[in-house]
């Protein structure tokens, strides 16, 4: 047996810049690059919601994913990601909602509810489905198997 102490998630994306900016734009989450190419496009960055420093000098855990550029050109990159759906847990989903819609982004569905949450999915800038769901209530593994 083993520990997993945490997983992340890395989203191959044609410009690191271009998808942070969406992020911050949609979302309010940060951008960020942690490395860069000899023409200064970022290769390895990240987005997050929160800052950086809490995450490395008050080891808060980290919310979001890594970034790494596609090497291949952009004209080329397929962003049919239908097999990714990255599953965010919120306090609040229609304030989420509401802000992606204030930004001019048309989310897939409208906030339901379901009986494990209240729910709504999007499209990133790249094709990644996001949806983001919040807690109605603890479930057990018997009541998971009844729905």
């Amino acid at each position: 047996m083993y520990t997993v102490h945490k997983a992340e998630i890395i989203l191959t994306v044609p410009s690191i810049e271009e998808t942070a900016a969406w992020y911050e734009r949609v979302l309010g989450w940060n951008g960020y690059c942690d490395a860069s190419d000899a023409e200064g496009h970022c290769t390895f960055g990240s987005i997050m919601l929160g800052d950086m420093d809490s995450v490395m000098l008050e080891n808060q855990p980290f919310t979001g994913f890594n970034l790494s550029r596609s090497q291949e050109p952009s004209s080329l990159y397929n962003n049919d990601h239908n097999h990714f759906t990255a599953l965010i847990n919120v306090d609040d989903v229609d304030a989420v909602y509401a802000r992606v819609t204030k930004s001019g982004v048309v989310p897939e569905s409208t906030p339901v509810d379901q009986p494990w949450g209240r729910i709504f999915s999007m499209r990133d800038c790249n094709g990644f489905t996001l949806t983001f769901f919040a807690d109605v209530k603890d479930f057990t593994v018997g009541e998971i198997q009844q729905l």
